[in-house]
């Protein structure tokens, strides 16, 4: 009796593949393995990555980032610079001049240092009186209220000196006030029975003092430039440091 086995078409059979297992060849020996097919294989490449950065271009960043900073230093301390100069340029000049008087005993050699400086400071309080004032401003031919603003009167400490200064934008009229003060208090000293006061040096004009001083002007403007330039430059390398280290 025959059994009969349903046929399966090519169509609906197993499809082979180069990976499927392969039976023994004719002559008995094992069949030789396929190779592993391109898209199963465990060592194939999943996907294409890009090359990290080289380092010749982190460097070329770096360097550039620099220069940045550098030239940034270099611009904020020149504008400093520039402003400052400008500035000192376009200050108002004035002349400072000074008038001293000096105290000293009339009739009583014993008469202790500090009893005449007392005496000083009472006179400079004629210095700065309205009448010393006045008489002085229109000697200088400038108002009154200038020449008090410009007026500065001081006994240094441990001496019987008076000196009178005076601060104007012409050194002529500053000597004229500061000279025309002097002698006022020197004839008010002239009555004194105990000191006698003298003028020991006259303001000169031509000795006046600029102010303010130019020269140290622009030594502070320099070193500000400087600071400035150099705090630009450490800032631009810390962000640079930074930049670098988050790529």
């Amino acid at each position: 009796m025959s059994q009969w086995q349903p046929q399966q078409s090519a169509g609906d059979g197993a499809r082979t593949t180069p990976d499927a297992a392969q039976g023994p060849s004719e002559d008995g020996a094992p069949a030789a393995p396929a190779p592993p097919s391109p898209q199963t294989s465990p060592s194939g490449p999943r996907g294409t990555a890009g090359p990290p950065p080289p380092d010749g271009a982190r460097t070329l960043r770096s360097i550039a980032l620099r220069r940045r900073g550098l030239l940034a230093a270099l611009l904020a301390g020149l504008l400093v610079l520039v402003t400052g100069l400008v500035i000192i340029e376009q200050l108002p000049t004035r002349y400072a001049t000074k008038s001293t008087i000096s105290f000293a005993p009339r009739s009583q050699p014993n008469v202790s240092a500090d009893v005449i400086e007392l005496v000083a400071n009472k006179y400079a309080v004629v210095a700065t009186s309205t009448t010393s004032v006045a008489s002085a401003a229109r000697a200088a031919s400038v108002t009154r209220k200038e020449l008090r603003d410009a007026l500065s009167v001081s006994v240094p400490s441990n001496t019987a000196n008076l000196d009178i200064s005076v601060s104007l934008p012409d050194a002529n009229e500053a000597a004229t006030a500061a000279n025309s003060i002097a002698a006022v208090v020197s004839r008010a000293a002239a009555d004194d029975q105990l000191i006698e006061g003298e003028i020991t040096a006259r303001a000169d004009p031509v000795s006046a003092q600029l102010q303010p001083s130019r020269s140290l002007l622009r030594v502070v403007t320099v070193a500000a430039a400087l600071l400035v330039a150099g705090w630009v430059s450490f800032a631009a390398r810390q962000i640079s440091r930074r930049a670098g280290r988050t790529r």
